[in-house]
C-alpha cells in the first residue's frame, strides 16, 4: 500500500474478490457437511446421465452469465465474453455467503474492477437477477401448463408464487423503474444516475434467459434419471426445480438457497417415487451446481490469467 491510508474507494476494488473467497469457504463447508449423504446417494447412480447433468447444468449457468453481458450492453457497456464471464463466475460465489446482498455486491464490485462505471455495474447486476428469476417463473408456468394432470404436479398454493411473474414484468416498465429511482434519490440523497432500459428490451432479456432455466431444469431431471428407480416426468421436474430455485433466491437469509431450495423441490417433485428419492436428487443437484460454480470460476480465471 506504500504507506498510504486505505480509502473506501480503494478497498472497494477488492470487495468482489473478498466476497468470492468467503463464498468459496462456505461452499467447501457445505460440501464437507453433505459429503456422506451425497456419497450415499451416488452409490447406485447411473454415470452417463449424471455426467450429462453436469454438462447441461454448466450450460445453463453459462447462459445466465452471457445474459448478464446482454444486460450490460442494454445499459451501454460493452465487455468481451471472457472478461464478463470471469467477473460473473467469481462474483456470483457471493451467493453462498449468508445475507442476500452479497451476490449483488460481489458481481457489482467485480464489474467495477473491470472498469465498468459503478452505477452501470450495480444496475446491470440487479437487472440480471430480476430478469433471470422472472424467466424462471415463466419457465415454471410453461412447464405446468404443458400438462398439469399427466405430469402429476401438485401446484397447490404455488400458483401464488407464479403470480409474481406478471407483477415483475410490469415492474420492469421505465415508469416504474424511474419512480423507484426517484424514491431512492430522495432517501439516499445521491444522484443515482442509472440508465433505464426500454421496456421491450427488458422483456426480451427475460425471454433470453428462459433457455438457461430449461437447461437447469433438465439437468435436475437427468440427475433424477440417474438416481431414481422409476423414470420421472421432465415437466414436473423442470417445474419443481425452477420454482425451488426462485424460492431459494427470495428467502435472503439462506445462503445460495441452501435448505430452502431442497425443501421446496421435495414438496413439488411429485413424479419421483418417494420423498427420500426427491431429497437425494435435491442434494445431489445442490452439490452438482456448487461444483459447476467453482470449476467454472477456476477455468475462466485461468484463461484470464493466461492472457495477462
Amino acid at each position: 500500500m506504500s504507506g498510504k491510508p486505505l480509502t473506501v474507494r480503494r478497498a472497494g476494488r477488492w470487495i468482489g474478490s473478498l466476497i468470492a473467497v468467503a463464498g468459496l469457504a462456505f461452499v467447501l463447508r457445505e460440501l464437507l457437511r453433505s459429503w456422506d449423504d451425497v456419497r450415499s446417494s451416488l452409490s447406485g447412480a447411473t454415470p452417463v446421465p449424471l455426467v450429462a447433468a453436469v454438462l447441461v447444468g454448466a450450460g445453463g449457468m453459462l447462459l445466465v452469465g452471457l445474459g448478464w453481458r446482454r444486460c450490460l450492453a442494454v445499459l451501454g457497456v460493452r465487455r468481451s465474453v471472457v472478461d464478463t464471464l470471469y467477473r460473473y463466475y467469481v462474483g456470483q460465489l457471493g451467493k453462498y455467503v449468508p445475507g442476500g446482498i452479497w451476490p449483488v455486491v460481489g458481481r457489482g464490485e467485480m464489474a467495477r474492477r473491470g472498469g465498468v462505471p459503478g452505477a452501470a455495474a450495480y444496475a446491470s447486476t440487479v437487472l440480471s437477477m430480476v430478469v433471470t428469476y422472472l424467466a424462471a417463473l415463466l419457465t415454471a408456468v410453461v412447464a405446468l401448463l404443458l400438462d398439469v394432470v399427466d405430469a402429476g404436479t401438485t401446484a397447490g398454493d404455488w400458483w401464488l408464487v407464479l403470480l409474481v411473474l406478471p407483477v415483475g414484468v410490469l415492474g420492469l416498465h421505465p415508469r416504474v423503474v424511474n419512480g423507484v429511482l426517484r424514491l431512492g434519490r430522495r432517501v439516499s440523497g445521491r444522484k443515482l444516475d442509472v440508465p433505464v432500459p426500454r421496456w421491450p428490451e427488458s422483456v426480451v432479456l427475460v425471454l433470453w434467459h428462459v433457455p438457461a432455466w430449461v437447461a437447469i431444469g433438465m439437468s435436475t431431471w437427468l440427475v433424477a434419471v440417474s438416481l431414481a428407480p422409476v423414470a420421472p416426468d421432465p415437466r414436473n421436474l423442470v417445474f419443481a426445480a425452477v420454482v425451488s430455485w426462485f424460492v431459494g433466491f427470495v428467502v435472503v437469509g439462506s445462503p445460495g438457497g441452501i435448505g430452502v431450495r431442497e425443501a421446496v423441490f421435495v414438496a413439488l417433485a411429485a413424479s419421483l417415487s418417494s420423498a427420500g428419492v426427491a431429497a437425494a436428487v435435491a442434494l445431489t443437484v445442490r452439490v452438482l451446481f456448487i461444483v459447476v460454480d467453482v470449476v467454472s470460476a477456476a477455468v475462466v480465471g485461468g484463461v484470464v490469467r493466461g492472457r495477462a
